[in-house]
């Protein structure tokens, strides 16, 4: 069970609270407000500052975002976080990706049927989630040899964080899945 209260939008009775879950219910493209949010909603404030740097980080920028969610399983799955594993697989379910890539992505990444650039843009992503002090020259070097820039390995490095916070926050509040 959660350790704070999931906020339905008809329990709501402030405002900003009302519009956020609005844009994140048009935005995300699920067609709901995921747990993650309605968790926030007690302190209006940081569910603004959450969502800004969600739809800046992961619905925004140059890098697609079934990467970034791509990105999103492996991390989720380093940090053991069941809660953000599954919103990432129903993510990319609903963004088109096949059942065959979503269940290789999870079971065996080696072999999944990605182009090198994407596994690569994944492997470094999750070292920088958990591994970042062991990011080396060469690991940017390879990204750029494969047309990345700055930018977009900046966007990698952004969602890392992103999503490493999420698995935190989640599992730290014991983040029930949303009904889907």
């Amino acid at each position: 069970m959660a350790k704070f209260p999931i906020i339905e939008y008809d329990q709501l009775t402030d405002t900003k609270v009302k519009t956020i879950y609005q844009e994140i219910q048009v935005e995300l493209g699920f067609g709901i407000v995921p747990n993650l949010f309605k968790s926030m909603a007690i302190n209006p404030d940081v569910l603004e500052a959450n969502w800004k740097k969600f739809r800046a980080t992961v619905l925004k920028g140059d890098v697609p975002r079934t990467l970034k969610e791509m990105l999103g399983i492996a991390i989720s799955q380093a940090h053991s976080s069941t809660y953000a594993l599954n919103v990432h697989l129903h993510g990319l379910s609903s963004l088109g990706m096949s059942e065959e890539v979503l269940k290789t992505l999870v079971s065996d990444f080696a072999a999944c049927p990605l182009p090198q650039r994407e596994k690569a843009v994944i492997s470094f992503g999750l070292k920088a989630a958990t591994e970042p002090h062991q990011l080396t020259t060469q690991d940017y070097q390879h990204l750029y040899k494969l047309g990345l820039d700055d930018s977009e390995i900046f966007e990698i490095v952004a969602t890392a964080d992103l999503f490493t916070s999420i698995n935190i926050y989640t599992e730290a509040l014991v983040l029930e899945i949303d009904t889907l």
